[in-house]
């Protein structure tokens, strides 16, 4: 029973007390896709945290009287009226509110993920009527007077430019951001921040999730453009997110090349870090994740003991 309290609690510290600490140990963004596993092992850790010290209560309430469920019923409604009336009605509504939350929020995040797909794949599926076919597979032009570029899943996916982009950017810098949006498709960066959209839509209370969003959000963005810059130079990427920044698309399912801290990954782009501070971020990563990893283990382990 201790063991369960304790895996709650650390459920408890990692949805509420963390968040702060995992945007500050991941910001500096030199190791992306490395700091992005930090927050989904953060998120993994607290659900599973959560599930198996539930269950390891309810086991462990109920099997002591697996043998006599009459008993333990009769046990249960001993200790209710123990309490009075008032202990009768506290108890009971705190234990149907706390069914219905939980039913409630499993239902959100259900619905949300539906919307978030079906609006995603609608808007693939709408780009492709829309705009003209281009000589890049995947890629179609929309006639707009705003310079942008992004990508959204479907079935099949898409990637979307403009007219105006495709006027202001060079060849380079054009090349350059669409290698940017294949690399999100590639990473299924939309999918994963449709989830995270959907976590923090159904638990909003938790700041773990929406900090999530923030921060593995900004955090494919610069996946993608390590990705770009890596195939077509940091200079013709830099210069092709300049031109482009702006307003990110209205659809929240689309990753818009420049439409997530702009000024921030292009500082990132013209000045690399250095080898040092770069071995530093990434050892500090990999002993928060498996901290927050191995970390459960150890709390049941000690509370048990």
């Amino acid at each position: 029973m201790i063991a369960s309290i304790c895996l709650l609690a650390y459920a408890a510290a990692l949805a509420f007390l963390i968040p702060r600490a995992l945007t500050r140990v991941t910001g500096g963004g030199h190791s992306p896709k490395l700091a992005v596993t930090v927050w989904l092992t953060a998120i993994a850790v607290a659900i599973s945290a959560w599930i198996a010290g539930t269950a390891g209560i309810v086991r462990e309430v109920l099997g002591s009287h697996a043998m006599d469920p009459m008993r333990y019923c009769t046990e249960a409604i001993l200790a209710l009226h123990d309490l009075g009336w008032g202990g009768d009605i506290a108890l009971g509504a705190a234990g149907f509110a706390a069914l219905v939350a939980s039913l409630a929020a499993a239902r959100r995040m259900v619905a949300a993920l539906r919307r978030l797909w079906r609006r995603s794949r609608d808007h693939a599926h709408e780009a492709r009527l829309v705009g003209a076919p281009t000589r890049q597979p995947g890629v179609v032009m929309v006639h707009t007077d705003r310079a942008a570029a992004y990508c959204v899943a479907g079935k099949p996916d898409a990637i979307v430019v403009t007219s105006r982009a495709v006027q202001r950017l060079s060849e380079p810098e054009l090349a350059a951001v669409l290698a940017h949006e294949r690399a999100h498709l590639k990473g299924r960066h939309p999918q994963l921040m449709m989830l995270l959209r959907a976590l923090a839509a159904s638990l909003p209370a938790l700041p773990l999730f929406p900090a999530a969003v923030a921060g593995v959000g900004r955090l494919v963005e610069m996946n993608a453009d390590d990705v770009a810059a890596r195939e077509h130079g940091r200079d013709a990427l830099l210069t092709g997110l300049v031109t482009l920044a702006g307003p990110t698309p209205a659809d929240g399912a689309a990753l818009a090349a420049a439409g997530t801290a702009v000024l921030a990954r292009a500082e990132r782009l013209a000045t690399p870090a250095a080898r040092r501070a770069l071995v530093r971020e990434r050892f500090t990563l990999m002993t928060t994740n498996a901290s927050l990893a191995s970390a459960p283990a150890l709390v049941a382990l000690v509370c048990h003991h």
